[in-house]
């Protein structure tokens, strides 16, 4: 497979060795991955670092022990957004290499349970992956959307938003008191239902739950942690929680 449009959207060359490992292994430890990708056993973590921080991969912690994961292929057309005046060349080259990512990567991902992403670029990741997963008429529920998050990645938003709307899906938003402001403007957009968390409560943290996902969120400043849980009995414990704050939330 050629990688040469992978190392001109900024990813070295062991960055690609070990996403194409873990995109064919699936969930697995360091040391299978340095077996894989065939690097230096003292730079996997410092490589997996780098690709944590840009989003491509996320780790599970299991009785102390790391597992990582890549993040779903389609990600690499955000990633790819931020790169300055080359993005519109290479949009297309991203579009030709996903389905052949998306074939090599271990049809076993359903049985992860659970997935660990930090950062902007993780927030964004978590939400390309909603887009992925959701099919026209299906409604994302946002419990809490903080005044933070909106503020550290309006822009993404909105772009995010358009698209959302374009492929029919529905969003149901409480949020926190003080990011009404934001609120306001959601309430202009189709499919898009909005209401705010009574007796001025307002958190850093929020959860969202999308088809048999759940996402936990948490910003602490101007990062951020996400867990991304994929359990069909949690997320609609989740939602059961909601649907009942939803009838308390105002208008």
């Amino acid at each position: 497979m050629d990688t040469k449009i992978l190392e001109e959207i900024g990813l070295t060359k062991t960055e690609i060795k070990i996403y194409l490992a873990l995109l064919k292994l699936g969930q697995t430890t360091t040391t299978n991955i340095i077996k894989e990708a065939q690097i230096h056993a003292s730079k996997v973590y410092e490589f997996l670092e780098k690709l944590i921080q840009k989003g491509l991969v996320s780790y599970v912690v299991k009785s102390n022990k790391k597992y990582f994961s890549a993040s779903d292929p389609t990600f690499l057309k955000e990633f790819m957004k931020e790169k300055e005046n080359k993005i519109k060349e290479q949009e297309q080259e991203i579009d030709d290499l996903l389905p052949e990512l998306k074939n090599i990567k271990k049809s076993g991902e359903d049985m992860i349970q659970s997935e660990t992403y930090e950062g902007l670029k993780g927030v964004k990741s978590v939400y390309e992956k909603i887009l992925s997963t959701l099919k026209k008429g299906e409604t994302q529920f946002v419990l809490g959307a903080p005044k933070i998050g909106n503020e550290l990645l309006e822009g993404y938003l909105i772009d995010w938003h358009k698209r959302r709307i374009k492929r029919g899906i529905k969003c149901k938003f409480i949020y926190d008191s003080d990011a009404r402001e934001y609120g306001k403007f959601r309430e202009q957009m189709p499919d898009t239902l909005v209401r705010y968390m009574p007796n001025n409560i307002s958190s850093p943290m929020w959860v969202e739950v999308f088809g048999d996902y759940v996402i936990v969120g948490h910003f602490k400043g101007r990062n951020a942690i996400l867990f991304l849980i994929h359990d069909k009995e949690i997320a609609k414990g989740h939602l059961d929680y909601f649907d009942l704050i939803w009838k308390l939330a105002k208008k």
